[in-house]
């Protein structure tokens, strides 16, 4: 790992992270450098796919994504054209965007999860020259692009549809390989590499600018070359990006499922694939423990477990670690915005995110935007090295976002400690005030998890004319589980102070909504409960 000790400056009132040397130089391509670390070592195993097994060397990757660009030059693709993408983890989807760097293409990718009204959204936004989709998705997007009036030109990349053309189209031989250089970017690393979606938790989601640069040079994490990681994210996610190009450049091994995540096959391919490094959201990892198959598997390959994407509850790593002692549990806070991780290193304790990330400087301000010391809880703000880039065509959502100075705005509510730990309690948004008292709805969360049967959790406030709000907990237990309401509401009413009970109800759902990303959708989640709650009422 990349060293988080940071800086206070008492003075300004800022933690800054260490001031480290750029990974590669400020006008170094995606392309360049993903051809470059693939052709290092052409017959190491790069990409292993789940569940077929098939294998792909870094000499295969390579010639794949020399074809791929080669075909869009062909096809007269144009630096800074777009390159749209709707697809699962699947075998060509590296190689289609390595491509596409290598021509100086922006990609801009999307979830196969989405609705017709998102995946709407999202394109008309930025109205790709090419669309690449799975076969599930095709129908809607077909529709989509002809009621648009967007592009005609759709390639499907999993699965095959009669009369539409295939990814594998691209991956055709069609000019000497070994020709092939990558060609130099206008304006270097600062050019844009990917227009990449917020995860729209709070509303529609926006168009996240990142850069070569910013991609390249914000990898936290090291790997070795004998390392394999696996990371079900796809990549409309950050994670996806960054673990795409991280194990590629690092020379390791990345694993890729052509299934979305479950607990079975989570263990199957550390299993099967001998997995070193994981890297998941806290709603996978709390299913995976969970699972009577964590009794069962064998661990002792994984060495490192990387987790960000919302709160996890440190009760979840006690639990993990209890069957893995050696294993490095690496929580991390971080924004699209901020190209990744703002935040990383041991999880050590509740709501912990280590310490300030290298070439990052974070303050907490509180609501006068006065910036404040240890151990004061406020909002955090965020400066990273690389200038922000904003939101694709939305200036007014770019310029409510940061400041003049180049802080970016989180809408979190943390502190930092006397040794530079960082601690995360809420979304500003999230906060719920019950009687005058503001209450952080992740501490509830983190308490209720620490009951056996409780799979996942997601507190809500309820709107209330007395009270302002009532606290509501929506909860998926264990099948077969006895857990009941009055279980849970006497369980936080022994732990918490009274303002904290939930006195807005319990209630037990199969699942609970969630972005693509695996981040709950609160605002979902507070309707579902006062439906239930408005339902229990009118039969009383």
């Amino acid at each position: 790992m990349i060293s988080t000790k940071s800086i206070y400056d008492d003075k300004e009132k800022i933690w800054r992270g260490i001031d480290a040397p750029l990974l590669y130089g400020p006008n170094i391509s995606l392309g360049s450098a993903i051809l470059e670390a693939l052709m290092k070592d052409p017959n190491h195993i790069t990409q292993i796919c789940h569940p077929s097994g098939k294998t792909y060397t870094n000499g295969e990757i390579a010639s794949l994504m020399i074809r791929v660009a080669q075909h869009f030059q062909k096809l007269n693709f144009k630096q800074r054209d777009i390159v749209g993408i709707c697809a699962a983890n699947s075998d060509f989807i590296a190689p289609l965007v390595f491509g596409a760097w290598a021509t100086g293409l922006v990609i801009n990718t999307m979830d196969v999860s989405f609705d017709k009204d998102g995946l709407r959204h999202a394109f008309l936004i930025t109205k790709p020259k090419i669309m690449f989709c799975d076969d599930v998705i095709y129908p809607v997007i077909k529709e989509i692009f002809d009621e648009c009036n967007l592009t005609k030109t759709i390639y499907t990349v999993k699965g095959h549809i009669e009369g539409v053309p295939s990814i594998k189209e691209f991956l055709k031989c069609v000019a000497e390989e070994e020709k092939f250089n990558v060609p130099t970017l206008p304006m270097g690393g600062k050019e844009l590499a990917v227009i990449l979606y917020s995860s729209g938790t709070t509303g529609l989601p926006k168009g996240v600018c990142l850069t070569h640069a910013d991609l390249l040079n914000r990898m936290i994490f090291k790997l070795e070359p004998n390392d394999r990681l696996i990371c079900f994210s796809t990549l409309y996610w950050l994670s996806g990006i960054v673990v795409v190009i991280g194990v590629t450049t690092a020379g390791a091994t990345r694993i890729i499922s052509e299934n979305a995540y479950s607990p079975e096959s989570f263990f199957e391919i550390i299993e099967q694939y001998k997995a070193t490094v994981m890297f998941t959201p806290p709603s996978q990892l709390a299913q995976a423990i969970s699972s009577p198959r964590l009794q069962e598997v064998d661990l002792s390959n994984l060495r490192t477990y990387l987790c960000g994407g919302s709160m996890v509850s440190y009760s979840l790593v006690v639990k993990l670690k209890s069957y893995a002692p050696k294993l490095l549990f690496i929580n991390g806070y971080g924004m699209s915005e901020a190209s990744g991780a703002c935040t990383y290193g041991e999880m050590k304790a509740e709501n912990d995110v280590g310490e300030v990330s290298a070439n990052m400087e974070l303050k907490v301000v509180d609501d006068n935007n006065l910036s404040l010391g240890p151990g004061k809880p406020g909002e955090l703000h965020i400066r990273p090295k690389f200038p922000w880039h904003g939101y694709y065509k939305n200036p007014k959502a770019t310029a409510a976002a940061y400041d003049s100075e180049g802080w970016i705005h989180s809408g979190d509510i943390g502190y930092v400690d006397e040794n530079g730990r960082v601690y995360i309690l809420d979304r500003k948004k999230d906060i719920v005030k019950y009687n005058n008292f503001h209450v952080y709805p992740t501490e509830i969360e983190n308490t209720i998890s620490t009951i056996p049967d409780v799979v996942e959790v997601c507190v809500c406030g309820i709107p209330d004319i007395s009270s302002g709000h009532l606290l509501a907990a929506a909860i998926v237990k264990k099948s077969n589980s006895t857990l009941t309401e009055n279980d849970v509401y006497d369980y936080v009413a022994s732990k918490m102070a009274h303002f904290k009970h939930l006195r807005g109800g319990v209630y037990f759902l199969d699942s609970l909504p969630k972005t693509p990303s695996g981040k709950n959708i609160r605002r979902e989640v507070n309707n579902i409960c006062i439906n239930k709650r408005n339902q229990l009422l009118n039969k009383s």
